[in-house]
């Protein structure tokens, strides 16, 4: 009895190894590294878009202003506008810090506009 329950714990440490348990190998050193830019990457724009992403409030304000002419309307719908904005990409940014070291991501939840590049 003491043979076999050494057995079973002995497989169990085996199986229970962080290196059978890898979903992905990595199998060359270019993959650790393009995962880590990766990595890097979506925190670096996790952390510009918490630290940034309130001023995209003033950004709707200047931007709605100018298309209107209107700068009352641009302070109402331009406000508005930018705090959602604001929220949404501070709410992806503190996303990207969170998830950078779980997996390599596919893009940002949210895609700068394209006149904004």
């Amino acid at each position: 009895m003491k043979k076999l329950c050494l057995i079973a714990l002995m497989i169990s440490i085996i199986a229970a190894n962080p290196v059978f348990l890898m979903a992905d190998e990595v199998t060359n050193t270019t993959d650790i590294a393009t995962y880590r830019m990766q990595m890097g990457d979506k925190f670096a724009r996790g952390v510009k878009n918490v630290l940034f992403g309130w001023t995209e409030a003033p950004k709707r304000i200047v931007d709605i202003t100018k298309e209107t002419k209107n700068p009352i309307w641009g302070l109402l719908a331009g406000g508005f506008q930018g705090t959602l904005k604001a929220l949404a990409r501070t709410i992806s940014g503190v996303s990207d810090i969170v998830t950078a070291p779980i997996t390599p991501d596919k893009g940002p939840l949210i895609q700068a506009d394209i006149g904004a590049q």
